[in-house]
């Protein structure tokens, strides 16, 4: 996945969002199983986090069981949460649910941990999910302020980008990206569209494949209507530049 999927805040205005059913949720893990869809799972108050995928699920007992993470820090980490929240998309459909007590568990000699069904899931479809890759020719880059003073700016590459949020490769000079924190006064230049001002909070920062950068992923805080609708516009021009340019086959992906 090039950009983890963010939690939604579970405020009132989603209840008509969540699903109930004991059938429907049943049948939405059994899809998430058999179509090995990756997803996101959240926990602590520090934003760890680790991809994994259901890879068998018990209709009995209503449990899952989920692929352990490979790394060691992650997996003592998730073992020892009282619950998950677990983000995962199907079909441009986000899907989003808690699961409490992970324990340490296997499915035919692989390492899992296994859960409980949720009482409940999240079912949302909405445009800022759609996401773009920038081109590589003419890629976007985002100025983010180091100095306390915010007069200082280092020149980041924007990897991919949405209405909802965007994810950045940084090699580190002075900005170094972290976890949780919201980054106010940043540039962000999309070709051909225009410089928006912008708000970010780091949802989760993670080595790049090189060893050497930093990927982070960032959602927008507080985004101006003239911002969404210059990012709007870049998000479609992209879009249509790419499907013609790969042909039919070639579609948006879920952020």
């Amino acid at each position: 996945m090039d950009t983890m999927p963010f939690p939604e805040s579970e405020s009132p205005d989603l209840e008509r969002y969540w699903l109930y059913s004991k059938f429907e949720i049943d049948a939405l893990m059994a899809r998430l199983c058999d179509e090995r869809v990756h997803m996101t799972v959240y926990w602590g108050n520090d934003g760890q986090f680790a991809v994994t995928q259901i890879m068998k699920v018990d209709a009995v007992r209503d449990e899952a069981h989920f692929d352990m993470p490979n790394h060691a820090h992650q997996q003592s980490g998730l073992l020892a949460a009282a619950e998950l929240v677990a983000v995962a998309f199907i079909d441009n459909i986000k899907l989003q649910f808690r699961v409490a007590a992970p324990r340490r568990s296997s499915d035919s000699g692989y390492p899992t941990f296994l859960c409980a069904f949720p009482e409940r899931v999240l079912r949302l479809q909405r445009r800022e999910y759609y996401r773009v890759r920038t081109p590589e020719t003419v890629s976007a880059n985002c100025l983010v302020p180091y100095s306390s003073d915010q007069g200082q700016y280092e020149s980041v590459r924007v990897l991919d980008v949405s209405v909802g949020g965007l994810a950045m490769l940084a090699y580190p000079k002075h900005f170094v990206p972290v976890a949780s924190e919201t980054i106010d006064h940043c540039y962000l230049d999309l070709p051909g569209v225009g410089t928006v001002l912008i708000k970010l909070r780091v949802a989760h920062v993670e080595n790049a494949p090189d060893g050497k950068g930093l990927r982070c992923g960032c959602e927008f805080v507080d985004l101006s209507p003239q911002a969404r609708m210059m990012l709007q516009r870049y998000v479609h021009r992209i879009d249509v530049e790419q499907r013609h340019q790969r042909g039919p086959s070639s579609r948006k992906v879920a952020a």
